[in-house]
């Protein structure tokens, strides 16, 4: 099974929550780029000090989306569905209320599935339950 389809069997999963471990931030991002492009789901990007922004359309920042704290009341906030990437904003998992805003996602009327991508990342015991964790070490293809 290649990545494209096991990083798509991850976000139809269930899981509201999901992190990925891997040494290839970039890549993991650029994967899911391209699966994005065979979506109709939308998928943002948020990344620490920008304004998150839905992928294929960086040019065009959400407003007051520039913060750890300002990304989570975002997506707490929305009433629709979307996927939610999140890359190196490990910060998250130290600050209890923004702990308490994923569990509020994972547990809440919509649907929508936060992803976060780092190098490494630590679970605090409260939010494991609603998390599905995963390591990817790829390999080069070429």
């Amino acid at each position: 099974m290649n990545y494209l389809n096991q990083l798509e069997k991850m976000l139809e999963s269930g899981y509201r929550v999901i992190t990925m471990e891997s040494y290839e931030v970039d890549r993991v991002c650029d994967l899911l780029l391209e699966l994005s492009r065979f979506s109709n789901k939308p998928y943002y990007l948020a990344q620490p000090e920008q304004a998150m922004h839905r992928l294929g359309a960086s040019h065009i920042g959400i407003p007051r989306t520039n913060t750890s704290e300002d990304v989570m009341e975002h997506i707490e906030a929305s009433q629709h569905f979307g996927i939610y990437i999140l890359r190196n904003y490990t910060e998250i998992l130290d600050d209890n209320d923004l702990v308490e805003d994923l569990i509020s996602v994972a547990t809440g009327d919509i649907h929508k599935v936060v992803v976060m991508i780092s190098e490494y990342i630590k679970v605090p015991e409260k939010l494991k339950p609603y998390v599905a964790q995963s390591r990817h070490e790829m390999k080069d293809t070429g």
